[in-house]
């Protein structure tokens, strides 16, 4: 499948719990793939590997003890340094599980052409590409409460409780994402929101179509150890009846704030 210049505006996301390649194009270990796509869809897309955010603490988000501050960058001009926001001998970059929290971290936050390089504390070495740009600031800066926010939706979105390959459509406000909407992602699955950095603040609400082609490990399923709860499971639970839409044209593609929450991403999925 090729998509031309819009796609600049659009995410396709490949939602996994284990590493692995499905969609359009396998990509090789590099991230290169075998099928030619255009460029802007290959900056624009990612596989994920998260069965769960390591490191989440009910007391403190992914902060403090987890090796992670939202007050300094995560990397200096060498990406070693133990100023950073990023620790390489405490919390998430001891452990392989915090790791691959790291890699999706990463690739939330900073854009396709940025990249940080950390340490174990065992001195090995790892390189983290973006992907998003949904922090940019906090490779050098500090993360506030905006570049919290996405990236927490973006976190979120890419769980898979289940172990399967189950490509997405994502969108939402931000230009590098943007509204645009797929034709072969014609189910709206549902919307992510609220902030993992500092709380755990991590919900979702039912899209349209939610229980249409249900998918395991994602919305509709019956998911294990979700990281996030839906807070109007009490009335109707669907995003259309508690959430701002997007402002006109795009009001029936995703929401733009969600329960007091204002960096909101909303999923599609594909019909089986």
């Amino acid at each position: 499948m090729i998509f031309g210049k819009t796609s600049l505006t659009r995410a396709l996301v490949l939602t996994s719990l284990s590493l692995g390649v499905v969609g359009c194009a396998d990509l090789n270990p590099d991230g290169s793939a075998d099928n030619p796509l255009d460029e802007s869809h290959q900056l624009l897309s990612t596989t994920n590997g998260l069965t769960s955010i390591n490191g989440l603490s009910s007391t403190n988000g992914l902060s403090s003890t987890n090796g992670l501050s939202s007050t300094n960058g995560l990397s200096t001009a060498n990406g070693l340094s133990s100023a950073n926001g990023l620790s390489s001998t405490n919390g998430l970059m001891t452990t392989a599980a915090g790791r691959t929290t790291i890699e999706y971290l990463v690739r939330c936050a900073l854009p396709a052409n940025s990249s940080i390089v950390k340490k174990d504390q065992n001195g090995a070495s790892y390189t983290y590409k973006g992907q998003f740009g949904l922090g940019a600031g906090w490779q050098n800066g500090a993360c506030d409460s905006v570049c919290q926010e996405q990236i927490s939706a973006c976190m979120l979105a890419h769980i898979n409780t289940a172990g399967v390959h189950i490509p997405l459509w994502i969108v939402a406000q931000p230009s590098n994402i943007g509204w645009g909407l797929d034709p072969g992602y014609p189910n709206q699955e549902g919307s992510f929101f609220g902030n993992i950095m500092t709380n755990t603040a991590a919900y979702y609400c039912d899209g349209i179509d939610y229980n249409v082609d249900v998918v395991p490990g994602r919305i509709g399923a019956t998911q294990v150890n979700a990281p996030y709860k839906n807070p109007f499971h009490a009335g109707s639970g669907y995003c259309k009846y508690n959430c701002s839409t997007a402002d006109y044209p795009y009001g029936s593609s995703g929401f733009k704030a969600c329960n007091g929450w204002n960096h909101v991403l909303t999923v599609w999925r594909q019909a089986h």
